[in-house]
Order: C-alpha cells, then sequence, then structure tokens
C-alpha cells in the first residue's frame, strides 16, 4: 500500500492526475476563497497544494450552513502548481477561465497560464498582500476584475526593519484595483495608474492601536443597486477584524456595500447573525455569489482541528 505522503508527493509531481482525484483531507486547510460556479462550490485554500476545489452542491441539508466533506472534492492544478502560490481569492472570467489570485506572486492565475501580474503597490509587505477578485460580465466576453490588497495590522515579524518604527503598530486601509480583461486575453504585467486604485474607507472601531480591532477586506463581490431612482455598481466587501494583542481575536466580521469611490454605502451584516456562538471568531476570508443578487456563499480559514463549512447569507431587500 502506498503510503498518503508518497501518494501526495506523487500527485504534485504528476499534476494532470490531480484532475482525477480527490484532496487528500488533511492539505485542505488554510480555506481562503470561495465562489458557486454551475452546480460546483468552487474554492482555494492559502496552504497546501496550489489547486482550486471543486465541491459538488447536491442533497444539501436545509438552512444556511453548508458543511464540506473533503471525500468530495475534486482538485485542479492552476497555472505553477509546483509552486507556493498562497491563493486566496476565485472567480470565474466572462470567457470561462477559472482565475485565482496568488499573493505570492501578485498575480492573477488560471489552469495554463499567468493572466495579469499585479506587483507593485499590491506586492506582498508585511503579510499583507492582494487577496480577493471579483469579476463583473461586460458586453462582448469583457471581464471587468476587481482585485483587493487587504490592509489591517501588518504582521511584526515581516515587517522590513527599516519600517517597523513607521508602520508595525498601524492599521493600513484596503485598496481595490479595477481593470478590463478581453477574451482568452493574457494581460501580463498590469500597469496600475493611481487613479484606478481605489481606498476603501472601512470602519474604524473604538480603541488605540495596536490592541484595538481593525478591518482588513479579504475578499469581494461586485453588486448593483438603486441609488435616487438610477442603478449604481460598486462592491459587497467581506470585513474581518483582529488586533495586535498577544492573543489575537478576530471579534467582528460583516458584510458592507462601498460605492467606486470607496465610500461604505448603507449599514453592516454581522456575520455572527447568522452563526451558532460557538462559530463567533472565526478568520472568514472568502466571500463570492451564490445566487448572484439575492445571496452570498462565505468561508473561513480553518486548521487542521476545524471542520470546514461553508455559510449563505441572502440579502436584506433593501440591498437587492
Amino acid at each position: 500500500m502506498i503510503k498518503k505522503s508518497a501518494l501526495f508527493l506523487f500527485l504534485l509531481a504528476c499534476p494532470f492526475v490531480l484532475k482525477s482525484v480527490v484532496a487528500v483531507s488533511q492539505e485542505f486547510i488554510g480555506v481562503s476563497g470561495i465562489t458557486r460556479h454551475g452546480t460546483d462550490l468552487l474554492i482555494v485554500c492559502d496552504k497546501g497544494p496550489s489547486v482550486y476545489y471543486r465541491y459538488p452542491l447536491k442533497n444539501l441539508p436545509q438552512g444556511p450552513i453548508i458543511p464540506i466533506d473533503v471525500s468530495l472534492l475534486q482538485s485542479v492544478p492552476l497555472a505553477g502548481a509546483s509552486l507556493p502560490l498562497d491563493l486566496e481569492g476565485i472567480d470565474v472570467l466572462a470567457d470561462g477561465r477559472v482565475v485565482a489570485v496568488s499573493e505570492s506572486l501578485s498575480a492573477l492565475v488560471s489552469e495554463k497560464e499567468t493572466v495579469a501580474q499585479y506587483g507593485g503597490p499590491f506586492s506582498e509587505l508585511a503579510g499583507m498582500g492582494v487577496e480577493g477578485v471579483a469579476v463583473r460580465r461586460l458586453d462582448g466576453g469583457v471581464s471587468r476584475v476587481a482585485v483587493v490588497w487587504e490592509g489591517g495590522y501588518p504582521e511584526y515579524d515581516k515587517v522590513p526593519i527599516h519600517l517597523r518604527g513607521k508602520i508595525s503598530n498601524t492599521a493600513l486601509k484596503p485598496v481595490m484595483f479595477i481593470h478590463d480583461i478581453r477574451p482568452n486575453e493574457i494581460c501580463g504585467k498590469i500597469k496600475m495608474n493611481p487613479s484606478d486604485q481605489i481606498e476603501l474607507n472601512v470602519p474604524v472601531p473604538k480603541g488605540e492601536e495596536p490592541l484595538a480591532q481593525r478591518y482588513r477586506v479579504p475578499d469581494l463581490v461586485w453588486h448593483k443597486w438603486r441609488h435616487q431612482g438610477t442603478e449604481e455598481w460598486g462592491i459587497i466587501a467581506l470585513l474581518s477584524s483582529r488586533n495586535l494583542a498577544q492573543t489575537q481575536e478576530y471579534l467582528y466580521d460583516e458584510l458592507l456595500r462601498f460605492n467606486l469611490k470607496g465610500e461604505p454605502v448603507g449599514k453592516v451584516i454581522d456575520l455572527n447573525d447568522f452563526l451558532p456562538k460557538d462559530s463567533h471568531g472565526l478568520n472568514w476570508e472568502g466571500l463570492g455569489w451564490y445566487e448572484e443578487g439575492k445571496s452570498v456563499v462565505l468561508t473561513y480559514d480553518n486548521s487542521r482541528e476545524q471542520k470546514p463549512f461553508a455559510l449563505v447569507v441572502n440579502l436584506p431587500e433593501d440591498w437587492k
């Protein structure tokens, strides 16, 4: 009998095999991105192999929580799967390509190629980097892509020494970048003009840094609502807060709309209202559409000791 560790190394060396095998359960940790595509959930993790997972949506229990049975996961390798891509978000382009955000490469990758390279202001800094991706489908198969640099507190041990006195105890605001991708286009290195970068004016909870909670934005979706009688495009952002205390707490997990000037719109949706108390304080990382315009699906950064699950949240009527 082949040991699991040997089998896993064999699969990494032979990425074509991965398309037809189920994931090794202990590698399905650090879930960081999710969206629905047809009858499947598409999921990525920032730990483990550089693949995305398909999870079939069938025979699901009633209610907002979808348990994820790892024995049903099918994994699909991405371009550069032999590298630690540190995958953080996932969506589907208008031309059908499944794309995921690689924080370590500051890039958008598909199964066959690196579709877009961001770098520059969206490079990883002290554990903060490009985290989420959202696709809006335009006429002619064009994809309007929004990616977000997460912001929040830097990780002290990853702050460059010459910057530790300036940013080590200060939370940074998330920044969104928008660009278009034509059908089957490989964009290469993206020129990130300052006018295309939008700072998100996230709420600031009470208290002094670094012990106070501060928000980061690990993921987002495009969203359209009606404002003063006209339709307006913006985003729904996943807000996840933490502090820099010795024992870190993820206290607030919310959804909030932002317009394309980066300003918040309306009130927040508190994810804890949909969860049992023993599931409060999780590090929510992934956000995608479950039924576009009506409900979203979310998931959290699980450890080996935590059972993975997805959460479906119906949008309030005044958001639709």
